[in-house]
């Protein structure tokens, strides 16, 4: 399958990259690109742009966000690029998408979008969007031209809720206290491969959270459409769980 990531160079796009070579062609577009030969100019603020790199293309990974702050940063000119990468951004990606008969689209969402659920309320898999921050009304916006454009024109779509993943190669993490949520990057990236397979979808909106003692919210909908399955647990791999509002910075390794 020709499968275009945007993002590729971000922390997400450069896992998939790792994850899917070996069974897919794909294009890596980024708005730096690099002199991998898979690597193309792509700017998602640019619609120009976002066509040139969706020609041939039988699947998308939409992993390219707005980067550089977390959690609740708020900058007025910040949440402009946030706008017009993550909202602007994610319509021109599906515009092109739907036009140039892709087969499946797989966006990726944020846990952000219902994190106006306070403790210790459960959270189903697909709940209406409650956000908090500008970061997280951009990704709820997403997953509304997302489901418009599923509907519209028949993409089918996979918005992927997800919450911070973490690199079980790099030390640094276990000298931080885990959120209950936090998800190990193997569990994470095999959403991401269901996601790609997973059949008969016109838009599905899916939570894929890790699993630990705390975790609030629902993955029954991930296991019953993606056939999904977490395989690991953070708080068993030696790392120490923490509350949901732990820091989102890791210290330098």
């Amino acid at each position: 399958m020709r499968v275009l990531i945007t993002g590729a160079a971000g922390l997400i796009g450069r896992q998939l990259t790792r994850a899917l070579e070996s069974a897919h062609e794909l294009i890596l577009g980024d708005i730096r690109p690099t002199d991998d030969p898979r690597s193309v100019l792509l700017d998602v603020t640019q619609p120009v742009s976002v066509c040139a790199a969706m020609r041939n293309v039988d699947a998308v990974f939409h992993t390219a966000i707005a980067s550089g702050h977390e959690g609740d940063f708020e900058d007025a000119a910040f949440n402009q690029l946030r706008f017009d990468v993550n909202v602007k951004g994610t319509w021109n990606v599906l515009d092109a998408a739907a036009k140039a008969g892709v087969r499946r689209f797989v966006h990726t969402s944020s846990l952000m979008v219902v994190w106006g659920y306070g403790a210790p309320q459960s959270v189903a898999s697909d709940a209406p969007a409650r956000p908090v921050g500008t970061y997280a009304v951009t990704k709820y916006l997403a997953e509304v031209a997302c489901e418009h454009v599923a509907k519209t024109h028949g993409l089918s779509v996979v918005c992927l809720r997800i919450a911070k993943p973490i690199d079980l190669t790099d030390p640094a993490w276990k000298r931080q206290r885990m959120r209950p949520q936090w998800i190990a990057f193997p569990d994470l990236l095999e959403a991401y491969r269901l996601a790609l397979i997973a059949p008969e979808i016109s838009f599905e909106i899916i939570t894929v959270v890790g699993v630990s003692s705390r975790c609030r919210w629902d993955l029954s909908k991930a296991r019953r459409v993606l056939s999904y399955e977490p395989r690991y647990r953070l708080e068993d791999l030696g790392y120490e769980l923490g509350d949901e509002h732990e820091p989102l910075t890791v210290p330098p390794g």
